[in-house]
């Protein structure tokens, strides 16, 4: 490497035996603060910029080489693309050659946008919205058994196996109700359609006596000679006898539900003779009597309106009573007034109504409020007998509030809380019935990356799910595991991408772009180590090296001791901070920058130089101490510190 801003000194020895084949070859670099520098860096290789604050390291690594590289790439596009692009100039430097298409993962949080969290930035929400659209099991809410939609082939399968073989029973659809058209003038259609057969169903009393049900012949008994109310009637559209293993057999029953579904809006009623034992099928997509929506990717995606709870629009969090704010103090007892709208003369009197309902109910009410049964709270959020209820309470106050008073201290205890038609997880009912592995999609992304990443491991598809699915699993499962390897484990899935820090954001981009699998792409980073223990440090540093291995060029702006070890070439700037820096101090691996005499850097990390650590304390002045009580944002374990 050829360094022009200063004089010619020996040169240090490079990560290998000669100059590279290729590289990015850099010639007179004078972005802010650079003195003219002149650089060759091996491609294909993870590459370290240090050096104190302010000498040029980012100005090297991202003003000058990724801005560079970005702006060849917008200049690539056509004039229509480049409209809607930021424009970026051309940075101060005579010569870059080498470049690759450069994209920069920086330490900032980059979307501002509520809806976006952690799985929609690193797109395993899509992958995961395709699965449960492929592969995800709707359970009915009212019987917990799963929603299937029937056709004549799977219905005759189903009848077959219900029934014992030499079983008798009838197959029909249900009688037609046309608004006030009368049971006579039905059957009279029905006739002239071909059906002159009816199953009749006797009533409560005859079935007391042991009645059957029977057969209605239009041959014998015309239209205008029957007396049957339309519930108790269904056309016949075939009498058969159950045999197992009879291909024939099995082909008349699905002849005859596909008529039975054509004749019927697609619903076919099969009854065994002689008894009340009843089969019910249908070619929508309902159980239960509750129409189900079918499931595809759109039903799962709270950024639509086809997906997203209507009450919430997708954000999890509607405007209402805040219960931080109605029960403050959770260690307080009920007997203690925790619930602090009751605890004015004014209203109290719903106090002493709780109070009442307690003791007619067994209720606990000297446990302090966190720790009462979920059944108890209920009943105080809920009321019960003569008890308003919390809620019951402010919605009196919302009929009130035409009145001033009433709307002031109503608002004393409004803020923002968890949608309750969806329960925060941003989706209608319809896609929180599909399940799988027993779990709905907002329940997985209430996940950490770490447990997601388990239960995807253990989670076990059919083989034919396997063949509709298994691409999509296998990329879910990658991408959570790059989320873990970068040490986001303890980050839930539905975090909030507005809420991470810098270093979190820059760690999900870099396993966004790991899950993309580019190849021969050029990779910026700055500081990626920031904020991480060192157990994870080197976990960073091996999937960089990944990154490398499979023939990406990566430059990081790093102090990290452990990264500069094992880097392919370290590039040393100062020898100061602004004006001072700007030059190449030392270049090569990691020996040869700890036994340069010139570096900084080289100094601290041999020893040669030290921060001492100071002999003696400030003493804290009790006075002057921040104190933070019952902290409990995101993951914390209502901390007190001082």
């Amino acid at each position: 490497m050829n360094v022009a801003s200063r004089p010619v000194r020996a040169r240090l020895p490079d990560s290998d035996d000669g100059a590279p084949e290729k590289a990015i070859v850099i010639r007179g670099a004078r972005q802010h603060n650079l003195k003219n520098i002149d650089l060759d860096l091996p491609r294909g290789r993870l590459i370290v910029f240090t050096g104190p604050s302010g000498s040029g390291k980012s100005s090297l690594a991202f003003d000058t080489i990724y801005a560079e590289g970005q702006r060849r790439y917008v200049e690539s596009l056509s004039a229509y693309a480049r409209q809607f692009l930021e424009r970026m100039d051309k940075p101060d430097v005579d010569l870059i050659t080498g470049l690759a298409p450069a994209i920069a993962i920086e330490q900032k949080t980059v979307s501002k946008n509520p809806r976006s969290t952690v799985a929609t930035q690193t797109e395993i929400y899509d992958h995961l919205r395709l699965l449960f659209a492929r592969v995800g099991t709707t359970v009915s809410p009212v019987s917990g058994e799963v929603v299937t939609k029937d056709s004549p082939r799977s219905a005759a399968r189903d009848i077959l196996g219900a029934f014992e073989d030499g079983t008798r029973f009838y197959l029909t659809f249900p009688f037609p109700e046309h608004g006030k058209t009368s049971v006579r003038k039905e059957l009279e259609v029905l006739q002239a359609r071909g059906f002159f057969r009816f199953l009749v169903q006797p009533t409560a009393k005859q079935r007391q006596k042991g009645d059957a049900e029977s057969v209605l012949d239009l041959n014998e008994t015309p239209p205008e000679k029957v007396r049957l109310s339309r519930e108790r009637l269904s056309v016949l559209v075939d009498r058969l006898v159950a045999r197992h293993g009879d291909e024939s057999v099995e082909s008349r029953i699905a002849d005859s539900v596909e008529q039975a579904f054509s004749e019927g809006a697609g619903r076919c009623i099969v009854q065994e003779a002689g008894t009340e034992n009843i089969l019910e099928f249908s070619r929508f997509f309902e159980r239960d009597g509750i129409s189900f929506e079918e499931p595809t990717p759109h039903l799962f995606s709270f950024n639509s309106p086809f997906g997203a709870c209507p009450t919430c629009q997708g954000f999890g969090r509607t405007s209402g009573i805040d219960p931080d704010l109605v029960i403050p103090n959770p260690e307080l007892s009920i007997r203690q007034q925790a619930i602090a709208p009751f605890r004015t003369d004014t209203w109290s009197k719903h106090f002493r109504s709780l109070i009442r309902v307690a003791a007619d109910h067994g209720l606990d009410i000297d446990s302090p409020y966190s720790k009462l049964s979920d059944g108890t709270k209920e009943i105080i959020w809920e009321g019960k007998d003569d008890y308003i209820g919390i809620h019951g309470f402010f919605r009196f106050l919302e009929k009130k509030n035409y009145k001033m008073h009433y709307r002031i201290y109503h608002a004393r205890f409004r803020g923002y809380t968890t949608c309750r038609d969806c329960n925060g997880y941003r989706l209608r009912k319809q896609a929180l019935w599909v399940k799988m592995g027993g779990l709905h999609l907002g329940e997985i992304c209430e996940l950490t990356t770490a447990d997601a990443k388990t239960f995807f491991d253990e989670l076990t598809l059919t083989s034919h799910q396997e063949e509709i699915a298994g691409r999509v699993l296998e990329e879910i499962r990658k991408r959570l595991k790059y989320l873990v390897e970068v040490g986001l484990d303890y980050l839930t899935l539905d975090r909030l991408a507005q809420t991470l820090s810098g270093g979190e954001s820059q760690r999900i981009n870099l396993a966004t772009s790991l899950g993309s699998s580019l190849v021969g792409s050029l990779y910026v980073l700055d500081e990626p180590s920031i904020g991480l223990h060192p157990r994870d440090t080197d976990r960073l540093i091996r999937i960089l090296e990944h990154l490398r291995d499979i023939g990406n060029t990566v430059l990081v702006v790093e102090h990290e001791e452990s990264m500069m070890r094992r880097a392919d070439r370290i590039i040393d700037l100062g020898p100061g901070s602004g004006r001072f820096g700007g030059n190449v101090v030392a270049e090569g691996v990691y020996d040869a920058i700890v036994s340069d005499e010139e570096s900084l850097t080289g100094a601290y990390l041999s020893g040669r130089k030290s921060i001492p650590v100071p002999s003696v304390r400030r003493e804290p002045h009790e006075k002057h101490m921040i104190r933070i009580r019952n902290a409990r944002q995101h993951n914390l374990k209502r901390l007190d510190v001082d």
